[in-house]
């Protein structure tokens, strides 16, 4: 998905370079897809890191769904003007129609992606829980191994020794601990 994201990124970038190299009246319309499609890019790097993934793709997500929702408001604002007998930008028109386009389509996508991602993570955890579930758990009659204590002895070639250890620091072994306490 994060591939996917750096396209449409790369789309919606190309979209506005595409209308500046159009025309030489600009309006501030003409900037409204890289606004959106610069931090989807972002995003869709960030989603390379496998660890970031999901969360990168669902903010992607968001600002995919938040793109649709202002490019249809301002389609919708641009269609009152026009029914009001005021005259539009067409190139304006157009590209907020591409953006509203393009901006549906990278949602639906990456929706889908989420929604699959979870079902193969769900099944996972019950494929898991199911294996849990059919591991051999001991009976009473039987009895658990108990490793013998003649085997795992300390011997003197033994250089990490279990025979002495204090409770000063848990985290050092045993070898640490017995030499710690000569002087120096």
């Amino acid at each position: 998905m994060a591939r996917i994201g750096i396209f449409f990124g790369l789309v919606l970038c190309g979209l506005t370079v595409a209308a500046l190299s159009v025309t030489t009246a600009k309006s501030y319309t003409q900037f409204v897809p890289m606004m959106f499609g610069i931090p989807l890019l972002f995003l869709g790097v960030v989603g390379l890191n496998p660890h970031r993934r999901m969360s990168a793709t669902i903010v992607a997500l968001t600002l995919g769904l938040l793109g649709f929702a202002c490019g249809a408001i301002r389609f919708v604002v641009l269609m009152i003007d026009r029914a009001s007998g005021e005259i539009i930008n067409p190139l304006s028109f157009r590209l907020v129609v591409a953006m509203t386009i393009v901006c549906l389509i990278f949602a639906l996508m990456a929706m889908v992606w989420v929604r699959k991602r979870r079902e193969r993570l769900s099944q996972q955890l019950n494929l898991d829980q199911a294996s849990d579930e059919s591991a051999p758990k001991p009976d009473d009659d039987q009895e658990l191994a108990v490793p013998d204590a003649s085997v795992s002895a300390t011997t003197e070639s033994d250089p990490v020794s279990t025979t002495t250890s204090t409770p000063a620091n848990p985290y050092q072994s045993p070898r640490v601990i017995e030499n710690s306490t000569e002087t120096r």
